[in-house]
């Protein structure tokens, strides 16, 4: 039997009770996971994670080119942020980037014990879920959050994979973070981007957010691409 929990922060992760073999969908919408799906459906390559600073700034002296920024500001030796449409770029199809974000790296890292890592965001939403199906294991779906807390936008998503999971693909959960999360989307679905302007991120990032990117970020299933941890890189999975 396949099951769902969700970790609605990152401080839940290391107490979650899946067991056994487990895929980890990581979101983290503004920002992380929407952005390297964006990327990788544009046909960058592969995304490497970094966490360190300084890491990045070596990888930018191999040539790499650096996609960085804190609290939403680029960093000064980064060649782009990271918005999602700062990957629209002709120049960047093809090529491995470095990638350095405060909530999606540390996600990814703390996501070691699972036996695959995907990203979600509702660029590809269904694709996730469809993915997900072809797998005989259960799913931790894990909420960047921000510092630690909950938001909005990433327990948004998790109720819209869950709903899409217990309604079309059989699984099961007694999780009551799933159905919170669940019952959320239900509340908001119909009114998704007036919704979602009562997230603190959306607010806080408000000065590299804008409402085309607030759009772009809620519209579903634009995609088919679905990133996956490999050997140190994030790929695209298509279906």
């Amino acid at each position: 039997m396949k099951t769902i929990e969700v970790c609605l922060s990152p401080k839940l992760y290391s107490d979650k009770l899946t067991g056994g073999k487990f895929v980890t969908v990581i979101t983290d919408i503004f920002r992380a996971t929407t952005s390297v799906v964006a990327a990788l459906d544009y046909g960058v390559k592969a995304i490497l994670p970094v966490a360190d600073l300084d890491d990045a700034r070596a990888l930018k002296q191999k040539g790499y080119v650096v996609a960085a920024e804190r609290e939403g500001i680029k960093l000064d030796f980064a060649d782009i942020g990271n918005s999602a449409t700062e990957f629209f770029h002709p120049e960047l199809k093809g090529k491995t980037i470095a990638y350095s974000t405060t909530n999606g790296v540390k996600a990814i890292n703390m996501s070691s014990d699972a036996s695959a890592v995907v990203l979600g965001a509702f660029l590809n939403l269904s694709a996730v879920a469809e993915w997900l199906s072809t797998k005989n294991e259960s799913v931790v779906i894990f909420c960047a959050g921000w510092k630690n807390k909950v938001n909005l936008e990433d327990s948004l998503f998790a109720g819209a994979l869950a709903s899409l999971l217990t309604g079309k693909f059989g699984f099961t959960t007694n999780c009551d973070s799933v159905h919170l999360s669940m019952d959320l989307w239900q509340v908001a679905r119909y009114n998704l981007f007036d919704y979602i302007e009562k997230s603190s991120h959306r607010h806080r990032l408000a000065h590299v957010i804008n409402k085309e990117l607030v759009e772009y970020t809620f519209t579903p299933d634009s995609t088919n691409v679905v990133p996956v941890f490999r050997n140190g890189l994030l790929v695209a999975d298509d279906l």
